[in-house]
């Protein structure tokens, strides 16, 4: 009879039926609703930069790989989903040339020159925003988007000169329940400008319901973890009920939850595995302190959305969250002194 020995083998040494390819085509299905409805409002700009940007990154991906000798892996979806996120967050109306220079800068400083896919720090979609936004700010202006109307002129002025929460959405004041929930179901459905305005905003971040049934598939699929987007969202809540205008508080909470950047960083740049703390205290941890940084950029900062650039910010506290959230060993004795 044939003796049985143990065998040792590198890990990982539980495996499961998921791939990291199966991931990040999955992944990029979640995102269709919201590149859907970006389509839907912008028409042929929206299709250049996604086509472009997607384009540019699994370009990007294999030329760095085999310039650095690495082993070309663009068949397993993370250049695509890279490149498909990194659009999303661009106004429709950005210029080819920046789409491709943001695409490179996000893949090669984010991404390639840490060791690529898994090793890297920082999220490479923001890292090639943030250039952008520092080299050509002009271009990624939004400040005519709601969120930007209520930066600059408040949200007292935009309800009481019925412009954005009463006259557009048919109702006379925001004072009854059916009026709230009119509006509500009006936000989260795609926010719409006045009759007669440009809607302006970035491709995927018109619709807060498409990117919700996103994010909670990913959810369902135990694609992201749920600590970060909950912590997130909830810090804005909060932040918001504490800063924001008391007379006019449910329409700026709303602003602030459903609009601009909010969802799309929650859900789907935010929960990134590779850049964000390991365990489930330091996720929740990492969720609030994003949030709080956000809101205190929106409130006293210049940019009209910096939470592409707090997500960086963030990224940096990751090794420091681990290391105090970190748990301790089962069954170690603690040393006498």
């Amino acid at each position: 009879m044939k003796e049985e020995r143990l065998i040792v083998s590198l890990h990982p040494h539980i495996q499961g039926v998921e791939t990291v390819s199966k991931m990040m085509f999955i992944t990029t299905a979640a995102l269709i609703p919201a590149a859907a409805v970006g389509v839907y409002f912008f028409g042929i700009n929206a299709i250049k930069v996604i086509v472009i940007s997607v384009l540019s990154a699994v370009g990007f991906e294999a030329g760095l790989q085999k310039l650095m000798k690495r082993e070309i892996t663009i068949n397993d979806g993370s250049a695509v989903l890279t490149g498909l996120l990194f659009a999303l967050i661009l106004p429709p109306t950005s210029p080819w040339w920046m789409v491709i220079l943001g695409v490179f800068v996000g893949m090669l400083v984010g991404k390639h020159v840490y060791g690529g896919l898994g090793s890297n720090s920082f999220n490479p979609v923001c890292v090639g925003w943030a250039a952008l936004k520092l080299s050509f700010p002009s271009y990624l202006d939004i400040s005519g988007s709601i969120l930007g109307a209520v930066k600059s002129e408040g949200i007292t002025a935009l309800v009481e000169d019925y412009s954005y929460f009463s006259e557009q959405y048919g109702i006379e004041s925001l004072e009854g329940i059916g009026a709230k929930i009119k509006v509500l179901l009006k936000v989260i459905l795609a926010w719409k400008p006045i009759p007669g305005a440009t809607l302006v905003d970035c491709v995927g971040q018109v619709s807060a319901l498409a990117i919700i049934i996103g994010g909670i598939f990913l959810i369902w699929k135990r694609y992201i973890n749920w600590r970060i987007p909950v912590g997130f969202l909830a810090s804005i809540i909060i932040f918001s009920a504490i800063f924001g205008s008391k007379e006019y508080l449910y329409p700026y909470i709303l602003v602030q939850l459903l609009t601009g950047s909010t969802l799309l960083a929650a859900f789907f740049v935010a929960t990134d595995p590779v850049t964000t703390p390991l365990t489930g205290l330091g996720n929740i941890v990492f969720g609030v302190l994003l949030g709080l940084i956000t809101m205190i950029g929106r409130l006293w900062g210049s940019w009209v959305e910096p939470v592409w650039f707090c997500i960086l910010v963030t990224n940096g506290f990751t090794p420091l969250i681990d290391r105090l959230t970190k748990p301790k060993p089962f069954g170690r004795v603690k040393e006498s002194a």
